[in-house]
């Protein structure tokens, strides 16, 4: 006899990544994966983390395997402070609170201010992660208007007149799953009519230092006047995903706040990771890393997109993001992308469907490709594989 499980009933609701179940599968020699929104392994700094590990648990061990103060280790305040201040931002340390990856400031900031019921407005396509917590605590995903230039600032206020929202969430910067930016006016725009509105804003940016084309952008959150952005990042894009780094620059009032949510769920983020990042940004590490991994990502995505003009159908679109780690691809409305990835699994090629990017249904005819985490010498051949595939269900 089996035990029966009553699970609340929300969380039998909440969609999961289709990747995750061919998680044995990707691992299998020869398979290529566009899949994951992940760093390529062969761009992790190993030898200089290695250093800098052995000399932490060399000295001061008691203040690493300890438990630690939960707003995080001091000088991963300090370097996380001027991570975030590379975004046009002047944050304090005393303003930043450390977390188990970006995606954990995330969960923090909805389960502050999303009671069940509540609406939250997002860009559509946006992140899958943030609508799966939003479905955890039961709350409603609200689309907004766009366009090449972001989100439309008489939608956004319109809907939050009719909407009353707790929150706006915005990945304004190679957006996942898009690769798009919102312009400098739009991001202005944001900031002013949350601001005037009363509305808390939630800007995650994980992927602002990956630009390979174009000048970079201030944050949304240097526009704040108010003191309603709250910004998101973390080291997972620009460093290592494994060390799970993340941060929040939030103002004085919510720093409480955040503490006791946190002490909820974790009490801290481990240290060590903590104080291999501190150390690695300390010692002038971080920014020539940035620097290299753009060069290689650049070229990969020059890669990707050559491979795709050629062997992509002409009906499918696919615009060359200026950075981050995503092409959005975007077919005819007959083609059933579902269809493309069983076959595509089939030959040993993986991506992911643009439907669970979508918070009110869409995204069947669209899917998101990974250029980063490929080898080089892949991306083209499993771009012509799912062109060959692209193409039998456009002339279907």
């Amino acid at each position: 006899m089996s035990f029966h499980y009553r699970f609340a009933p929300h969380i039998t609701k909440i969609p999961s990544n289709p990747i995750i179940h061919l998680s044995h599968r990707l691992n299998e020699p020869g398979f290529i994966n566009f899949a994951p929104g992940a760093p390529a392994a062969e761009t992790f700094p190993y030898q200089d983390i290695s250093k800098i590990t052995e000399e932490l648990l060399s000295r001061n061990l008691g203040e690493i395997m300890q438990y630690g103060t939960t707003e995080g280790y001091p000088p991963a305040r300090n370097a996380m402070a001027k991570l975030i201040s590379r975004a046009g931002l002047k944050p304090k340390p005393e303003n930043i609170v450390i977390t188990t990856g970006g995606q954990q400031a995330l969960n923090m900031l909805f389960k502050m201010f999303v009671e069940p019921g509540d609406v939250v407005l997002v860009e559509s396509p946006t992140y899958y992660a943030a609508l799966q917590i939003l479905k955890s605590h039961r709350a409603h995903a609200i689309p907004l208007d766009s366009d090449g230039d972001g989100l439309l600032p008489e939608d956004l206020e319109e809907k939050i007149g009719i909407f009353d929202p707790k929150a706006v969430y915005l990945n304004p910067t190679f957006k996942n799953p898009s690769g798009g930016v919102i312009s400098l006016e739009r991001r202005k725009a944001a900031a002013e009519i949350t601001g005037r509105l009363g509305v808390l804003l939630i800007e995650d940016d994980p992927c602002r230092d990956l630009r390979y084309a174009g000048d970079h952008l201030p944050a949304i959150k240097s526009f704040d006047r108010s003191g309603n952005v709250v910004y998101i990042t973390s080291t997972s894009k620009i460093l290592c995903p494994g060390l799970r780094v993340g941060a929040a620059y939030v103002p004085d009032a919510l720093v409480p706040t955040m503490i006791v949510t946190k002490q909820a769920a974790d009490m801290h983020s481990p240290t060590l990771p903590q104080a291999i990042v501190s150390l690695f940004a300390e010692r002038g590490l971080l920014e020539p890393h940035i620097g290299r991994i753009c060069g290689i990502y650049g070229k990969k995505l020059d890669l990707a997109m050559s491979a795709i003009g050629e062997f992509f159908p002409e009906e499918v679109g696919a615009a060359t993001p200026q950075g981050g780690l995503f092409i959005w691809c975007v077919c005819p409305e007959n083609v059933n992308v579902a269809e493309v990835f069983e076959r595509a699994i089939r030959q040993k090629v993986a991506f992911l469907p643009g439907d669970q990017f979508f918070p009110d249904g869409g995204g069947q005819n669209a899917f998101r490709l990974n250029f980063t985490n490929a080898k080089s010498e892949d991306i083209a051949k499993g771009v012509e594989i799912l062109g060959r595939l692209l193409r039998d269900c456009v002339r279907a």
